[in-house]
């Protein structure tokens, strides 16, 4: 028995070692062997969980955790595997059930706790999610996944100041997360703080240069700042990414209207409109026609939008307004775009 004891001792532990190599398929062989000398090897059960829910078979990993559970129903490695491996076959209550039971066992460890709030937030669970946020950084000080997470909470409520503050503790740790520069870039954006907007969607482009939401997102700060051949640059290579984002069409076509383009103003709010129906485009078109002198166009641009939206506000302005140009004879330059949504 000593003997046989020394070999299985031996073969887990070379097995563990290959498995922290990545050499998973050597490291099951030799896992296998162990298993054969002692199938009731807590080590080696959890041993072999944890080798197939890194190959992502998350079933037989489930078994062999279950087993453990049979043997020791607190081992602590088992039921955070279980946890790890319902996650990963998208059971997020399963997932739940097992990390509760662990931390009822194992109370200190963050990560679970943060992993927990992760998995909550996915499910809308918001309160939950917070309180596992809030938990986590209790307990564990500084934990940037904690403050990653909660900033990406509270951005998802809109709480812009709170999200603000978990952000920059978390790049204390790190400044080139780039979901985080793009959301700090959004808040900037929405309180119209551009130049500052401008910083952190940059950045996001320096680590990421084909970042669509940056390069988006810089567009609109750049219109913001009344920089429009800046804003129609960044918007056209979205553009080569999203070549059916039809909102974006009309916003460079308001852009091009900015600065007296009208051909190409016209060119982008038709190529709006080959994709479906937007009231922008044909507003932007309705300018344009009253530019031109071409009030009947303009007007029919406007009869468009009221077809489908009777109580379309702008599109009824804009009618008001062709009107009062007949009167007037006044058409002509002078005429202002109307801006995408």
């Amino acid at each position: 028995m000593p003997d046989l004891n020394k070999s299985v001792v031996k073969l887990s532990k070379r097995a563990y070692y290959l498995m922290g190599k990545r050499r998973y398929i050597e490291a099951e062989k030799v896992f296998q062997e162990a298993y054969a000398l002692n199938a009731e090897n807590a080590y080696i059960l959890v041993g072999l969980g944890d080798l197939y829910r890194k190959l992502k078979n998350f079933q037989k990993a489930i078994q062999y955790y279950d087993l453990v559970l049979t043997i020791d129903p607190v081992n602590v490695f088992a039921l955070r595997g279980l946890g790890n491996a319902y996650r990963g076959m998208k059971q997020p209550g399963e997932s739940l059930i097992y990390w509760e039971r662990y931390l009822q066992c194992n109370r200190y460890d963050t990560h679970v706790m943060v992993r927990m709030a992760d998995t909550y937030k996915k499910m809308d669970k918001f309160q939950e999610a917070m309180s596992f946020y809030n938990k986590a950084i209790e307990i564990g000080g500084n934990d940037k996944y904690a403050y990653l997470g909660m900033g990406t909470l509270n951005y998802k409520l809109g709480e812009d100041d709170a999200a603000l503050s978990c952000f920059e503790k978390y790049q204390v740790f790190d400044e080139s997360n780039v979901a985080v520069l793009t959301m700090l870039g959004n808040i900037f954006q929405r309180r119209k703080q551009f130049d500052t907007a401008s910083v952190y969607f940059k950045k996001t482009i320096e680590v990421d240069s084909d970042n669509v939401f940056a390069l988006y997102g810089l567009g609109n700060c750049e219109r913001g700042l009344g920089n429009f051949h800046a804003a129609i640059q960044l918007w056209c290579k979205v553009l080569e990414f999203e070549p059916e984002n039809q909102n974006l069409y009309t916003r460079v076509g308001d852009a091009c209207f900015s600065l007296d383009n009208l051909d190409e103003s016209k060119a982008y709010y038709e190529k709006s409109l080959a994709l479906g129906f937007d009231p922008y485009a044909h507003l932007g078109l309705s300018s344009i026609h009253i530019k031109n002198n071409a009030l009947d166009e303009a007007e029919r641009c406007c009869n468009l939008i009221l077809e489908k939206l009777p109580s379309h506000s702008r599109a009824l302005k804009e009618i008001s307004r062709i009107t009062t140009l007949r009167e007037d004879g006044s058409a002509g330059p002078g005429g202002t775009g109307i801006l995408a949504k």
